[in-house]
């Protein structure tokens, strides 16, 4: 699973882990899979949200937190 960091417009941070990332007009939401169904980690306010980074793990070993986009929201089109 992926290591997700969401800094908020408050100054505090919320590092958490998780398999898919998804947004609706409101919010954000951090889910993981279970037992063949969708289950919340994390949710929040998009209009709050500073930023959002993802782990990646390094040859070495070593971390590298990439700032991630927010993605479209579910059922609307990019394009």
């Amino acid at each position: 699973m992926a290591h997700y960091r969401i800094q908020l417009d408050d100054g505090s941070s919320h590092t958490l882990q998780a398999m898919r990332v998804r947004t609706d007009a409101h919010s954000l939401y951090l889910e993981e899979r279970a037992a063949g169904d969708w289950r919340e980690v994390f949710s929040h306010p998009k209009d709050r949200i500073e930023r959002i980074q993802r782990r990646f793990t390094e040859n070495d070993g070593s971390w590298t937190w990439l700032r991630e986009r927010l993605p479209a929201p579910m059922g609307v089109r990019a394009w």
